[in-house]
């Protein structure tokens, strides 16, 4: 056997409890070890306990979930509570219910579990002693995960200790202690998640023992390593006992036992919620090479990639006790969270394409994805949206996004909602319904008259030759607006020529009052007649979801008069009795008597006659 220094070994333990925890993570990893009443060494015992935090064979690594050991004393509690605070320091490791009968301080100590009650709860209602032979019990717990409400986030763990040695008596004892053990567990009922681990010494698949714990019922049994025959050499990785060659306080013989286990019921291996994450049951440190050697013997592989961190795992395996321990990673179920907006605001009638977006998101808090399963969940609209998907939710902080559409239909007060569910088994926040609001708005109405929808009007003035640029107004309506009705934008005008000009045309978001659009018009060496110019009015819709846009039709019509007074309507020369007349005769209605260009002829046309008279 290859001896390497202990130094080694030392300096493993030192630097594994140097290590301090991170967050928690809610995946569980379960550690059964059998600690021969902590005979081995306790400084390769911490390092053992340190690296199984730091396992990274499955592609991460973390902090067990669950330590459940075997043979386990009352005098040995203290010593063991400092070896776990040693190895894991900052990370809160609780002993669960522990139990002795009368007889198993002597007959090899009892079961005894450590979990972490960051991620788990013990219920100590639920606990059981259950006699199985050998003098001693097995131990029934209930833990339920942190942050799950439904009864599938739980799981059950039963440890024990069979009776050992190899002759058809033990054997039969061993078959009673299985037999006890699913009484008790049938007794849970069906479709309970329960894993059972232990020190089961057993020597092959065909002894009574492990095909009563395979046997239908509520809560058979399944090995994730398979039913076969795992004794020989070409089953060495199943091997649990013994990593020592040499016996003395601790038993020796070579690693050519699989005792320790860990089977669970077909909950456990469905894939779905709490279940057993495939390919990660394995003996911790056994590179299934040393049949018949103590596990350091020569180099070990345990990590194929690193040698010399297997060789230090080995050398600390060997010294720690007699057994292995047996290492199985599971995945809890999603956390569901959902987000979405509270309102999509305001929208135009029989919009198109108008969509909220719902994020789903898987919030649990794992290392691995495999640690979780996948969120598989059906994101529904209803009332002001529509739509139906089914999505796999990413995990957290990334997020799947569904659109829904907005019902645009029929204006008014929307009120939406958004309904996700999943029914991936023992999932939090199954049915989450998101309620969102908005607005359907009627579109604007566009008009050149307050009164009636005119969108074809002539916009008339009279100045007199050679007055200079002159300003002509033309106002624009929403008509007929309420706070239900989209505003207006004026966008522009086109096809405005000499002597036409635009002087300020668009305007935006016209409510209530309405806007002034501003033409000119030179008068310059303009002949006396009558100027009309078509002109293309563009508005639209404020700018949201569903704005269309509409044309208005105008005319601007301007009368040159020969007279350089545009209040000489006849252009006689003079502002006299004939003028006021004309004025008086179109009084209320645009015509040549609009002085100031407002396309409605009234008391500020007559002021402005009366201060240009005679």
């Amino acid at each position: 056997m290859l001896q390497r220094t202990p130094i080694a070994r030392f300096l493993l333990a030192a630097g594994f409890a140097a290590i301090v925890a991170s967050s928690a993570s809610a995946q569980v990893r379960i550690v059964s070890y059998n600690l021969a009443k902590l005979a081995g060494d306790p400084n390769a015992l911490r390092a053992v306990f340190a690296e199984l935090a730091q396992d990274n064979r499955p592609g991460f690594a973390v902090a067990p979930a669950v330590l459940l050991f075997q043979e386990i004393r009352n005098a040995d509690l203290a010593a063991l509570q400092t070896h776990i605070a040693a190895a894991y320091p900052g990370i809160p490791y609780v002993r669960a219910t522990f139990t002795t009968s009368g007889t198993e301080d002597s007959a090899s100590g009892a079961q005894c579990a450590y979990y972490r009650n960051d991620l788990l709860d013990e219920v100590v209602s639920s606990h059981a002693d259950i006699a199985t032979g050998a003098s001693r019990n097995s131990d029934r717990w209930l833990f339920t995960l942190d942050g799950y409400t439904s009864p599938a986030a739980r799981f059950y763990v039963y440890s024990s200790h069979l009776k050992a040695s190899n002759t058809s008596a033990d054997a039969a004892e061993r078959n009673t202690g299985a037999q006890a053990l699913r009484t008790n567990a049938n007794a849970l009922g069906a479709a309970q998640h329960v894993v059972f681990v232990g020190d089961y010494n057993l020597y092959t698949s065909s002894e009574a023992a492990y095909q009563t714990m395979l046997a239908s019922g509520n809560a058979q049994c399944f090995d994730p390593l398979g039913t076969a025959d795992w004794t020989g050499a070409s089953n060495a990785i199943k091997h649990t006992q013994s990593p020592r060659s040499v016996a003395g306080t601790l038993i020796g013989g070579g690693v050519d036992d699989r005792f320790d286990f860990q089977l669970s019921t077909a909950e456990v291996h469905d894939g779905d919620g709490f279940a057993l994450i495939p390919g990660t049951y394995r003996t911790f440190g056994n590179d299934g090479a040393h049949y018949n050697l103590a596990i350091n013997s020569g180099n070990n592989s345990y990590y194929p990639s690193d040698i010399a961190r297997s060789n230090q795992l080995a050398d600390v395996l060997h010294d720690a006790s007699d057994h292995m321990p047996v290492v199985a990673d599971y995945q809890v179920p999603p956390i569901m969270q959902v987000s979405a907006p509270v309102s999509v605001g305001s929208v135009i009638r029989n919009a198109t394409g108008v969509s909220v977006g719902i994020s789903v998101s898987n919030v649990a808090n794992v290392v691995h994805p495999l640690g979780v399963e996948p969120l598989a969940a059906t994101v529904v609209g209803s009332t002001g949206l529509t739509g139906s998907q089914a999505v796999t939710a990413a995990l957290a902080p990334a997020a799947t996004t569904v659109n829904l559409t907005v019902n645009t239909a029929t204006a008014g007060a929307l009120n939406g909602t958004a309904t996700v569910t999943t029914t991936v088994e023992g999932a939090q926040n199954a049915t989450i319904v998101k309620s969102i609001t908005g607005t359907v708005l009627v579109p604007s109405n566009p008009s050149f008259s307050a009164k009636t929808n005119v969108t074809t009007t002539t916009a008339g003035a009279t100045f007199g030759t050679n007055t200079g640029v002159q300003e002509i107004q033309v106002p624009v309506y929403n008509r007929g607006y309420t706070a239900a009705m989209a505003r207006l934008d004026v966008d522009g005008a086109s096809s405005v020529a000499l002597p036409f000009a635009s002087i300020d045309v668009t305007e935006g978001n016209v409510a209530a009052a309405p806007t002034n659009l501003r033409f000119s018009f030179d008068t310059t060496g303009r002949a006396p007649g009558t100027y009309n110019q078509p002109v293309t009015i563009t508005t639209s819709d404020e700018n949201l979801p569903g704005a269309t846009s509409r044309t208005m039709s105008l005319t601007l019509s301007v009368t040159i008069t020969g007279s350089s007074n545009p209040a000489d309507l006849d252009g006689n020369g003079s502002v006299d009795a004939a003028d006021l007349a004309t004025l008086l005769g179109q009084w209320g209605i645009d015509g040549t008597a609009d002085l100031n260009g407002d396309n409605i002829v009234g008391a500020e046309d007559l002021a402005m006659m009366l201060s240009m008279w005679g």
